[in-house]
């Protein structure tokens, strides 16, 4: 399903910050989907000038990395109690 590539970088995330439904701080959720998007578009941009390899790999990587953080369950802070 996945390629070599795309399992390293799902692996290092996931490594990191654990699986998609882990929940995690808002914050930390904001800042990298922000990053990951930053990401994405400087990525892109290589890949229009220049479609080497290198860029490919890097576009995969970005791309990965915003499925990741676009689909990571949130932490929310709460000042009323859940029953």
């Amino acid at each position: 399903m996945y390629s070599e590539l795309e399992t390293m970088v799902l692996k290092t995330i996931k490594n990191e910050y654990g699986n998609q439904w882990e929940k995690v701080d808002e914050s930390i959720v904001s800042e990298k989907i922000e990053s990951a998007k930053l990401l994405y578009q400087m990525a892109t941009d290589e890949f229009y000038d220049n479609q080497s390899a290198k860029n490919y790999n890097l576009c995969i990587t970005a791309m990965i990395s915003l499925q990741y953080w676009n689909q990571k369950r949130v932490r929310l802070f709460s000042l009323v109690e859940d029953f």
